[in-house]
């Protein structure tokens, strides 16, 4: 079975600060991100990052709705 890490943007940019991203990499393997976190993140992403939009979207709603507290709050 596939790993899956859900992450925020907030930490690729600190791991990118400390000069650590690659860590990611080293743990994981290939990283999948989305459109909306790849721009977030303002820099050109390795080749180690895949871009996709997900399948489910009501799974996605879900996540959204539990993790992201900030668009909530805007």
């Amino acid at each position: 079975m596939q790993k899956v890490i859900i992450s925020d943007t907030s930490c690729l940019i600190l791991l990118d600060k400390i000069g650590e991203l690659k860590l990611l990499n080293k743990l994981f393997g290939q990283i999948i991100v989305t459109q909306e976190i790849a721009r977030e993140f303002k820099k050109e992403l390795p080749d180690w990052f895949t871009v996709e939009e997900p399948t489910n979207k009501t799974y996605q709603k879900i996540l959204e709705a539990s993790l992201d507290k900030e668009k909530q709050a805007q």
